[in-house]
């Protein structure tokens, strides 16, 4: 970004939501892409480099490291087991391929708003042609949409702050998933327990059961995961939990107190 689009970023359009998402490959993803994950981490893995064993459940890496997010992702299909997994903003398409080539038995697909991004993953895996589709989280549900046992995002709802839209999504994204989600994000950026738990109990989730679990890679990443049965993972009962060793954004937790509040749960069960 310019420095005068710096200067006057407030005034733009989707300031509320982080992001301009018209342009974010161009303006955000591909800068933060290798300023903040290539300079460190492997994004893009061959044949060979990542490895899972079934008896730890753990993901290991040859040669150059993979980001915590993304081994706790990789690790969660293996543990979890599920025979189809779908990714909801799946940005350059790396969390895609990277799964896909780990786990060739799982039917593994990824949707994003951004027809750009989608261009992007194919530039940087051509292999996906296929397997991934524009998909809008926040738009009403399509049954067009995959139907996987898992569905989980990385660093998505975290950017969603207009009116109701992240609690669309979390809704949607649970009707869409057979068995679990799984959302790797910013925990201060929503009271993500305190909305679940509003959703479910004012019958906008598409579950009967919900169970809230954390779920924890081994390179140190944490995560919140939701379950149609209970599972053997800590269970979640508040977002002080969840956010325990954070420290606290108190411009972050403005906004998701703000966020929650314009949430309307008016009809309960009988």
């Amino acid at each position: 970004m310019s420095l005068f689009g710096q200067l006057f970023y407030k005034r733009r359009k989707y300031y509320d939501d982080d992001f301009d998402w018209e342009n974010y490959t161009a303006d955000s993803y591909q800068r933060r892409l290798k300023g903040d994950v290539e300079a460190e981490y492997r994004a893009i893995s061959t044949e060979g480099q990542l490895h899972y064993d079934a008896a730890t459940g753990h993901v290991t890496s040859q040669g150059d490291p993979i980001h915590p997010n993304q081994q706790l992702i990789l690790e969660a299909i293996g543990q979890l087991a599920p025979a189809s997994v779908h990714e909801v903003g799946c940005g350059g398409g790396d969390h895609v391929a990277n799964a896909a080539a780990l786990f060739p038995h799982v039917g593994i697909t990824g949707g994003d708003r951004g027809a750009s991004q989608l261009d992007l993953a194919l530039s940087r895996h051509p292999q996906l042609a296929g397997r991934i589709g524009l998909q809008d989280i926040t738009m009403p549900f399509s049954h067009r949409w995959p139907a996987p046992d898992m569905v989980y995002t990385q660093a998505v709802i975290m950017h969603i702050h207009t009116a109701v839209s992240h609690f669309v999504a979390i809704a949607n994204m649970v009707r869409m998933a057979r068995k679990h989600v799984l959302l790797v994000e910013n925990r201060q950026c929503h009271n993500f327990l305190r909305d679940i738990r509003a959703l479910h109990d004012g019958g906008h989730l598409d579950w009967d059961s919900l169970h809230l679990h954390l779920f924890e890679g081994s390179g140190g990443a944490r995560a919140i995961l939701l379950a149609r049965e209970a599972l053997d993972y800590p269970v979640l009962e508040s977002d002080a939990q969840l956010r325990a060793g954070l420290k606290p954004s108190v411009r972050r937790l403005k906004r998701a107190d703000e966020d929650s509040a314009r949430g309307l749960f008016g009809f309960r069960k009988v």
